[in-house]
């Protein structure tokens, strides 16, 4: 407790010096070129207007992480204490190991803990789990938008149907007449060509040195790859995911939300084109020959 409370303290008295580091020197200049502009460009009465929403929309972002913060922090209390459940069931003989608690739902082990559970065999339970997991990392990832009549599981089943009834298929082929060409949302402004590394999970990023990453989706773990990242892509996302954030904050150029179907276009090895600014990505060679020699400037 002594020990969190430190850390609390010296959390809340931080102010972090812009002229030291790059991230926070960088964010800086941004900071005093817009109220520069914004002291040319608006009366005198709209300025007190608008300074006093800014110092609310401050606030408020400033509150929204803090709460993001402390529930990440939850989520790793929970998990030890179900994996603290997960070590008593080993104990029982219910299970292999202790992680295998994460392939039961609540129900089941509320319902086992009172003894009212349909089924005590828990292994068989997590060996299905862990074959419909594996199944769904063999198979592509639903659309974003889609429509279903009847029982949606059955959909699941079958992703050339879903692929039928993805609602923004039209979109999405609509948004670039070049097949070389995807767009996404801009997030962080710069420009940025090399070869991109193709990523389903966090542990195929070993051995990263300047690739541009390419991913589906990305949460707080991933945050210590990007130094080693000259370029970030991600195919969902917006420009208040946590990603986007983070890149801004870093100065990474970064586009999110890309349409076209990212992951299904770019493979390992691939040479293309960012320009972050604009949520524009060019695909320069697909062979994966491309030059090694990567160049980042900011716009």
């Amino acid at each position: 407790m002594i020990r969190v409370l430190y850390w609390t303290l010296c959390a809340a008295t931080f102010v972090p010096d812009p002229t030291r580091s790059l991230p926070w020197k960088r964010e800086h200049e941004i900071k005093t070129k817009a109220e520069e502009l914004v002291s040319k460009t608006l009366p005198f009465y709209k300025r007190i207007l608008f300074n006093w929403v800014l110092s609310h929309a401050r606030r408020a972002v400033k509150h929204r992480e803090n709460l993001r913060f402390a529930r990440t922090k939850l989520w790793g209390i929970l998990r030890s204490l179900f994996r603290a459940i997960g070590v008593n069931l080993k104990k029982l003989g219910m299970t292999d190991s202790r992680d295998d608690v994460f392939y039961l739902t609540l129900d089941e082990l509320y319902a086992f803990a009172e003894g009212r559970s349909v089924t005590n065999n828990l292994r068989r339970l997590v060996e299905i789990r862990r074959d419909e997991i594996d199944d769904y990392r063999k198979t592509l990832p639903p659309p974003e938008r889609f429509m279903t009549r009847g029982a949606a599981g059955c959909y699941m089943l079958f992703p050339a149907i879903l692929d039928d009834i993805d609602l923004l298929k039209e979109h999405e082929a609509k948004a670039s007449s070049d097949p070389n060409v995807l767009f996404g949302t801009a997030c962080c402004p710069g420009v940025v060509q090399g070869k991109v590394r193709v990523v389903n999970r966090i542990d195929e990023t070993r051995g990263m040195n300047g690739e541009i990453l390419v991913t589906a989706r990305t949460d707080p773990g991933w945050v210590p790859i990007y130094p080693v990242c000259s370029g970030l892509l991600i195919e969902r996302g917006s420009l208040l995911s946590h990603s986007a954030v983070v890149a801004r904050e870093l100065g990474l150029p970064t586009v999110v939300g890309v349409s076209g179907g990212l992951m299904k276009r770019l493979k390992t090895g691939m040479t293309v084109h960012v320009d972050a600014g604009k949520g524009k990505i060019t695909i320069i060679r697909d062979d994966g020959e491309g030059s090694d020699k990567e160049k980042t400037t900011e716009e």
